[in-house]
């Protein structure tokens, strides 16, 4: 019901948003909410097409030579692959967060490079708490990802940066 209603209820909260922001504002907010679709679909993509065959296959496959047997009902099963799904495109909007901290000034790229260990820790706490299982497998799936994204905002917030104080020199 939500996936379908979802563009309906988006576009309800841009009518009452946007007459209210400035022109400077509406200049960013719509790279942002295309980057962030992009970014979630692009998530949700890997998640279904790459990530979750391979966890599927673990749990069918692999836990037999454990001697473990998976007893999945449909209802679980559907509802592990939309929470794996889900938790892995709403992972993916990591570098909209983080990029839209840079733009605004509140962090740098070397604040982001420093702090990277934390980060990383975090990012594995995230996948821990968006994880639809308790397993080891799929905790290091969603953080590899997440902690590569993460990387790659380091990388464009230099980029960012450095594009700011070359305009602001000339």
């Amino acid at each position: 019901g939500i996936v379908v209603s979802f563009p309906l209820l988006l576009y309800f909260i841009a009518e009452f948003v946007l007459p209210a922001l400035t022109a400077v504002e509406k200049r960013f907010l719509f790279p942002a909410v295309v980057g962030s679709f992009g970014l979630f679909l692009l998530g949700v993509v890997v998640c279904y097409f790459w990530l979750l065959p391979k966890t599927i296959l673990f749990f069918f496959r692999d836990t037999q030579s454990l001697g473990w047997a998976p007893t999945w009902t449909v209802q679980q099963y559907y509802s592990f692959v939309t929470k794996f799904v889900l938790g892995f495109g709403l992972a993916f909007e990591l570098p909209v967060v983080v990029l839209a901290l840079v733009y605004f000034g509140l962090i740098t790229y070397k604040f982001m490079a420093r702090t990277r260990p934390y980060a990383v820790v975090l990012i594995f706490i995230l996948a821990a708490i968006i994880a639809p299982t308790p397993d080891l497998l799929t905790l290091i799936a969603m953080a590899l990802p997440m902690s590569l994204l993460y990387e790659s905002c380091i990388w464009v917030a230099w980029l960012m940066e450095r594009r700011k104080s070359r305009s602001s020199l000339t």
